[in-house]
């Protein structure tokens, strides 16, 4: 769970710019699926006596609006999926949004660290186990499936670099 906590600390310095390092497409690509990678060794969350509800904390005041602020910068905005990629029945598909996928990972995993840095480690672990297998798993996804395909497209002979 350390390592989570440690690839968590990291994650929400960048998404507020706390690092001082530029959110760019390839950044968030590498930070996003180093956070998704970090969550899969996560123990399961559920735990005997756990309350099974959202903490009633939150990140840092105003930490949120500087990552919507910052990624309301990145050149490519609206994209397109599926919720269900595995229904039998094919869906008609919806608007996604890198600023609500950004946002939402970070309130989600922020909201884990204030419980961990406060010693309430199990209460961590399920929020942050449960909501990656609820919410922000699924918004990391789909914005890594969007930001690959602009990478691809836009910078096919420079995925890594951060130009």
């Amino acid at each position: 769970m350390e390592a989570f906590a440690e690839q968590a600390r990291t994650f929400c310095r960048w998404a507020t710019g706390e690092d001082g390092a530029p959110m760019t497409i390839p950044a968030a690509v590498r930070s996003v699926s180093s956070l998704y990678a970090a969550a899969l060794e996560l123990p399961p969350p559920f735990t005997k006596g756990m309350s099974g509800e959202v903490a009633d904390v939150e990140p840092t005041e105003g930490s949120l609006a500087l990552v919507i602020a910052r990624a309301s910068k990145l050149p490519v905005q609206i994209y397109w999926e599926i919720f269900d990629p595995i229904t039998d029945a094919p869906e008609e598909p919806v608007a996604g949004s890198l600023v609500d996928d950004l946002g939402d990972i970070y309130r989600d995993v922020a909201r884990g660290l204030v419980l961990f840095e406060s010693g309430e480690h199990a209460e961590a672990l399920w929020q942050w186990g449960f909501n990656f297998r609820i919410h922000w798993g699924g918004h990391a996804t789909g914005a890594l499936r969007a930001m690959h395909a602009y990478l691809t497209k836009e910078a096919p002979d420079g995925l890594s670099q951060d130009a």
